[in-house]
């Protein structure tokens, strides 16, 4: 069966944005928001890309929405995103004052897994949510540390490399096991570690070797020494097509495909990533409302204040429209449903994924840094601290609590992740 019949180019899905709604309409809504406070969640965890990005777009969006209601960034994680997506769909208030900031693969959730395996979790449209804005592109490239055998994309063809990732549905992940079937990439995944920054420490650690998936800003705003030092390598970049913030000698791993069947499925794939950091908000959320949010998030991705944050923070800013984004996931959704299937086909991994294994120590708290954030312990006669993060289980006995319970002097075992986060914290 041949699937070229399908091309998801970027000529398509980069289709011009329709009007605003009339301002007639955003001033009628202006008295909505005059002491309101909007949540905008995350569905990512604390340290990646996707959380730098949505938590600077929150500091600076409540201005520009007329009542300038108070806008608090909040981690919603879980499932790779899908959590946080199910609860936007089915249970927030249709009323404005709750947004997502999502990982770029939730809005293919559905079409990647249907309704079966983890489908079975998926409880929302993608076609239905209220696409707001996003402040740039998802700029994804493939790394390896400079260690690792592999120094150029052909070279996965030849060795392995493993690679880090949160869990099954991240993007890291579903990308590493998509290639290794479709292209034969050797990738091995390592999935369990709490966040971005627990990534890149057991690339270092030498746990793993690389990143199937990593975003270009979150490279240049946490190690641009790193690509100053050479200590990793930049495989490919994903999309369709080239950034230019990624240097020319990065090639588009789209360009090296010639098999059209491939290509064609590579397309519909890699479509995700024109996605970037897409905000959205639940269905059924009026129209007036829905224009006011696209109009205040227009504005800040212009806003010189939130413009001069992007830029100490070493991210590149390039506005897609809610507009935009709404049509780009109604292309996605339009591809043939024999391409569908075979792309589905590929992402099923057919074998156990490892699990990243945290060192376990028993000690006594020394104590509680940060508001009860970094905890510190000993582990083998030397000081050691662990990050208490939002995935981080605590337990007094069989009860389980919240950080503010853990006590400097308490005995516990400790599940961490060596420089990064902790898994578990139990207490007697």
């Amino acid at each position: 069966m041949r699937l070229r019949s399908f091309a998801l180019g970027a000529g398509a899905l980069a289709l011009m944005a329709g009007a605003m709604a009339p301002d007639a309409a955003a001033q009628a809504a202006k008295p909505f928001y005059k002491g309101k406070r909007i949540i905008h969640y995350i569905t990512s965890g604390s340290g990646g890309s996707v959380d730098l990005m949505n938590r600077l777009g929150a500091r600076h969006v409540g201005r520009h929405i007329p009542g300038n209601p108070r806008v608090l960034a909040k981690n919603k994680t879980g499932a790779g995103g899908i959590v946080g997506a199910n609860y936007m769909y089915n249970q927030a208030p249709k009323d404005g004052t709750e947004t997502m900031g999502s990982l770029m693969s939730v809005p293919m959730a559905p079409m990647f897994y249907g309704n079966t395996g983890r489908g079975k979790n998926v409880r929302f449209d993608p076609t239905k949510f209220n696409w707001i804005g996003a402040p740039a592109r998802f700029v994804a490239v493939a790394q390896a540390w400079h260690t690792a055998k592999v120094k150029k994309w052909q070279d996965l063809l030849k060795y392995e490399l493993i690679v880090g990732s949160s869990g099954m549905g991240s993007s890291s992940t579903v990308d590493a096991i998509f290639l290794k079937n479709l292209l034969g990439f050797k990738y091995r995944v390592i999935i369990g570690y709490p966040g971005g920054a627990d990534i890149d420490l057991a690339m270092v650690r030498g746990e793993t070797e690389g990143r199937a998936t990593n975003a270009w800003a979150g490279i240049t705003s946490r190690h641009p020494d790193w690509l100053r030092d050479k200590k990793i390598i930049i495989l490919y970049q994903q999309g369709l097509k080239p950034d230019p913030a990624v240097p020319a000698s990065v090639p588009l791993l789209l360009d090296q495909i010639t098999d059209p069947d491939k290509k064609a499925l590579l397309k519909l794939k890699m479509a995700q990533y024109e996605l970037g950091y897409p905000v959205y908000t639940a269905p059924g959320v009026p129209k007036d409302r829905v224009a006011i949010l696209r109009k205040a998030y227009a504005a800040t991705y212009r806003d010189p204040k939130y413009l001069a944050e992007a830029k100490k923070a070493r991210v590149l800013v390039g506005p897609i429209t809610g507009e935009k984004l709404t049509k780009l996931v109604q292309d996605i959704y339009s591809a043939p449903p024999k391409l569908v299937a075979e792309l589905r086909a590929n992402l099923k991994p057919g074998y156990k994924i490892a699990r990243a294994k945290p060192t376990k120590v028993k000690s006594q708290v020394i104590t509680l840094k940060k508001k009860g954030k970094l905890v510190v312990f000993k582990d083998g006669g030397k000081t050691a601290q662990a990050k208490v993060g939002r995935r981080t289980k605590i337990y007094i006995g069989k009860k389980k609590v919240k950080r503010k319970a853990l006590k400097a002097g308490m005995t516990c075992d400790i599940a961490y992740f060596k420089g990064g986060q902790a898994k578990t914290i139990k207490c007697k």
